[in-house]
């Protein structure tokens, strides 16, 4: 099978390889049809690194993803060969305290597509635990299934934040997990929803999606102007969808007195001059988001409702030998992406 191995900061190599074999009666082998690029991949691709994950073997990056059920094991029940189904790149251990109560997305020994040292989903075939694996909806397409996993980030971000419908809701950033906070906030209830980031060409998209407004950072103040058209008092919840300095300390000044702010992005950087004294003396409740748990299923019903449009968010569309490509358009950020979509088979 072909698969694309990371071996270096932008060095990408498309090699043969063994295709995978199932070890355990509960896994499956699914053929990888879709596959998102997300901006982890491309920190990886360019960097080497996030934080304490380090590309010290070569790595099989991606997992966004959806495929059709080749193999599976003799245990598994819920699946059968023909299924076209939608991975969960996550396989937590099931056994240590952070599983045991139910958050398996801090599980300590978590292993997680195309995280090191775990081989991701731009190859030809897959072996996955298959209780972390779902059918996918006769009316959903290949490419909506590899946004499920986005949207579960987003859908995750938005029921640990206590949204509740009438609120009113800011995002700061509109690349995809922003915009997928919009949409998930809309099926929430969310009645106003301001949406920041500094390209216009994402902003239009996030008006088209349902944001009552959209600022450029660059041209206005966010932290004045949702101030102003929310009477002073500011958001119930807002979204960091970034994680930078710049974005936390608007966050902090943008929710409202007992409002709620909720992190997603991870900017890579330590803070250093955040306004903490924000959050006691408005008295804020500030929410950490990892990835997601215990949302797969209720994101693959929402979405195969056609309501929330994920596919509109694909700005490019690309064969899998044109990989590296997809990745230098997400990295030098010459021309406005939000998800490249790669179509491995």
């Amino acid at each position: 099978m072909r698969a694309a191995v990371l071996y270096k900061p932008r060095d990408i190599r498309f090699e043969e390889r063994e295709k995978p074999s199932i070890k355990s009666p509960d896994e499956v082998l699914v053929e990888i049809r879709n596959v998102g690029i997300c901006h982890s991949d491309v920190h990886y691709y360019v960097h080497g690194r996030i934080g304490d994950f380090v590309v010290k073997e070569p790595l099989v990056l991606g997992h966004e993803c959806s495929g059709v059920v080749v193999e599976k094991g003799e245990a598994v029940k819920h699946l059968n060969v023909g299924d076209r189904v939608i991975i969960e790149p996550a396989a937590p251990c099931r056994t240590c305290f952070y599983c045991k109560i139910g958050r398996y997305n801090i599980c300590e020994n978590l292993r997680f597509m195309g995280t090191p040292p775990t081989d991701g989903a731009f190859s030809e075939y897959v072996v996955w635990p298959s209780d972390f694996v779902y059918r996918m909806p006769e009316e959903m397409s290949f490419e909506e299934g590899a946004l499920i996993e986005p949207f579960s980030v987003a859908l995750y971000s938005v029921r640990r934040s206590g949204l509740k419908p009438g609120n009113r809701v800011a995002i700061l950033g509109a690349g995809t997990i922003g915009l997928m906070t919009l949409l998930a906030a809309r099926e929430a209830g969310a009645t106003e929803i301001y949406i920041t980031d500094i390209i216009d060409q994402k902003l239009k998209l996030a008006e088209e999606l349902g944001a009552k407004a959209a600022i450029n950072a660059k041209k206005e103040d966010p932290v004045k102007t949702i101030t102003y058209v929310t009477d002073g008092r500011g958001a119930d919840v807002v979204f960091d969808a970034v994680g930078v300095e710049a974005t936390f300390n608007q966050a902090l000044k943008i929710a409202r007195i007992g409002g709620r702010v909720v992190v997603i992005g991870l900017g890579f950087k330590e803070m250093t001059t955040s306004p903490v004294i924000d959050i006691p003396t408005k008295e804020l409740d500030v929410f950490g988001i990892l990835r997601y748990a215990n949302v797969f299923p209720d994101a693959i019903r929402i979405a195969s409702s056609k309501k929330p449009p994920l596919t509109k968010l694909i700005t490019h569309r690309l064969d899998f030998p044109e990989l590296v490509k997809g990745m230098e358009i997400v990295a030098r950020g010459e021309e406005p992406a939000v998800k490249v979509m790669i179509k491995v088979r």
